[in-house]
């Protein structure tokens, strides 16, 4: 296989883009299942060689929540990965100060902390920046635990603070988590660099063996919409993340785990499963996407509302949406109980950025509510069925997401999800004590299942997928720009150097493409191409159809349902 697992189609979902709402949340069940389940002949998470190198982080880990005024954990990412590393430092952090430790961990992210609510994709092709952020929050400290996400094993950014770390072996033990096989991660040549992300995999596959450096890399199998990583790759690393730091603080603790990491993970498994059998919870995601699609296609907005954890899940979830179906930043927003005295981030306070920084339910209160559409649809989130009545105070359509008996809630919607952890089960797996302090991680990976369906059913609808390709993406990094290139050649079937001819036409909108253009780097490129909309729809019907780039644009704009538009032109008919 030369493609990149995640990067490759999914059989599963060929077809999700004609599939009904409540198909399309079948259909993304049967593939989060392939997290667990594993995927054709590669190693899957319940594979002895990975639950040894979790065992092995453990360790490591454990010494340094040991030892935390010399030591510190670094998790690091870019987008999605970037965000759970956030989430998990705050947790983590959280659940030392409760034990009366000394917090240890730190979160890195490529553009820092507004990249935390918008995308911020060039600092992700820079992997000279991500070393100096490395050795910013790292000065001073003697042992450091260093776990750079990057489920394609592809970003630069990551890489460089690897690289960094293998050559200062005395203070780091370097982890690279991603969802590829090593012979898979990219090999392109990036600007600024003298190594390939291959390359990197490469030296930490020979150092492995004699050092302490980690390559931690299931395979979980093609995402449900083709590249988006925020769907199982991101719960990937959150049950992984989760396993190693659950185990070294109870390692530290006592000295001893009540379990397996086998056991942690399989209770994730078991979580997955309930969430999707109990009783008419997938008919009540079904009327939320059905809700929130018919919403977006009336040009209305979603709103998430949220508390703690749960609603911070709710905005990394709406930030996702314009990097992966080039939505509006209005499209699908977050907002959060206190704000940033909720959200604990490096920054602080980060709303005089603009309206899109402001995230506290005063925030919505005072600039939201006031407008609201009949058919934008608010979607509170809730551990305990309590939802603050401010907020109810809307008209429009509203869903309910919660994790208490449906007799406790008290306001009224249109639609409501009422979930229960599986105890029983998860007791039997992990133990009573671990169940009580860790059950909140249960409910976040079951809150990032329903919103994740519901955010992918919802543009699905709107028709930026076609068969189960996001074809609407922002152009603005470097995989990003080589993954347009794919898509064109792949529904085209124009050569490589073709395909990528087309997308610099659509980006400059030129039918006549100069050498200079074409000789300008993928930087330059992708600087024009990240604020313009309909880039790759617009090379991709020029593609098919041998027609001019405005033309493309003048079917665009005559049905702006890619979907509708791509089919038709495949089926040979004319706008």
């Amino acid at each position: 296989m030369s493609v990149p697992v995640t990067e490759a189609v999914n059989p599963i979902t060929k077809n999700v883009d004609v599939a009904s709402p409540l198909e399309i949340v079948s259909l993304l069940h049967k593939c989060d299942k392939e997290i667990f389940e594993g995927w054709n002949e590669y190693k899957s998470l319940y594979d002895e060689e990975v639950l040894a190198t979790l065992d092995k982080i453990i360790t490591v880990a454990a010494s340094i929540i040991e030892n935390a005024a010399s030591g510190l954990i670094v998790l690091s990412g870019c987008g999605t990965s970037g965000r759970i590393a956030f989430l998990t430092a705050r947790t983590f952090n959280a659940k030392l100060s409760e034990l009366s430790r000394t917090p240890c961990f730190k979160y890195l992210i490529a553009g820092r902390d507004k990249a935390l609510f918008t995308s911020q994709e060039a600092p992700e092709d820079d992997p000279v920046c991500g070393v100096e952020m490395l050795k910013e929050i790292t000065d001073g400290k003697t042992k450091v635990l260093f776990i750079g996400i990057t489920c394609g094993l592809s970003a630069p950014y990551v890489g460089g603070q690897l690289q960094y770390c293998m050559e200062n072996l005395g203070v780091f033990t370097p982890v690279v988590l991603g969802f590829n096989p090593t012979h898979l991660a990219r090999n392109n040549p990036i600007e600024k660099w003298e190594s390939t992300f291959l390359q990197v995999i490469n030296k930490m596959e020979e150092m492995k063996s004699s050092s302490n450096v980690f390559i931690l890399n299931p395979v979980v199998g093609p995402e449900p919409i083709t590249g988006s990583s925020r769907m199982k790759s991101g719960s990937a690393t959150k049950v992984l993340l989760e396993t190693i730091f659950t185990g070294a603080i109870l390692s530290a603790k006592s000295g001893d785990r009540p379990w397996q990491t086998k056991s942690f993970i399989q209770s994730y498994q078991v979580v997955c499963n309930n969430l999707y059998n109990a009783k008419g919870s997938m008919e009540a995601v079904a009327q939320i996407v059905e809700l929130a699609g018919n919403s977006l296609k009336s040009n209305g907005s979603i709103y998430y509302v949220g508390e703690g954890t749960l609603g911070i899940m709710g905005m990394i979830d709406a930030s996702e949406c314009p990097p992966t179906y080039g939505a509006s930043l209005s499209d699908v927003r977050g907002f959060l109980d206190r704000g940033y005295k909720s959200f604990r981030n490096n920054d602080g306070d980060l709303s005089s950025l603009g309206l899109h920084f402001q995230i506290s339910f005063n925030d919505m209160i005072k600039d939201i509510l006031p407008h609201v559409k009949p058919f934008d649809v608010v979607i509170y989130i809730t551990s305990d069925g309590n939802v603050d009545q401010r907020m109810t105070k809307c008209l429009c359509k509203k869903a309910l997401i919660s994790f208490a008996p449906k007799s406790s809630t008290v306001i009224s919607t249109d639609v409501e999800v009422n979930m229960s952890l599986p105890k029983e089960a998860l007791i039997s797996l992990i133990g009573e004590t671990a169940f009580q302090q860790f059950s909140m991680l249960f409910e976040e990976i079951s809150t990032k299942w329903i919103l994740n369906a519901i955010t992918t059913g919802t543009h699905v609808m709107k028709g930026k997928v076609f068969q189960n390709m996001m074809v609407d993406l922002k152009v603005s990094n470097n995989k990003l720009f080589h993954r347009a290139i794919g898509i064109i050649q792949r529904f085209s079937e124009l050569s490589l150097e073709d395909s990528k001819d087309c997308l610099l036409r659509s980006i400059y909108n030129t039918d006549n493409l100069s050498e200079e253009i074409r000789e300008r780097p993928i930087s330059c490129h992708i600087e024009a191409a990240t604020p313009l909309s309909q880039v790759v729809p617009r090379a991709l019907l020029s593609a098919i159809l041998s027609c001019s780039v405005s033309e493309s644009q003048r079917l665009l704009d005559k049905e702006p349902v890619i979907q509708k538009v791509i089919s038709q032109t495949l089926s040979g008919v004319n706008q």
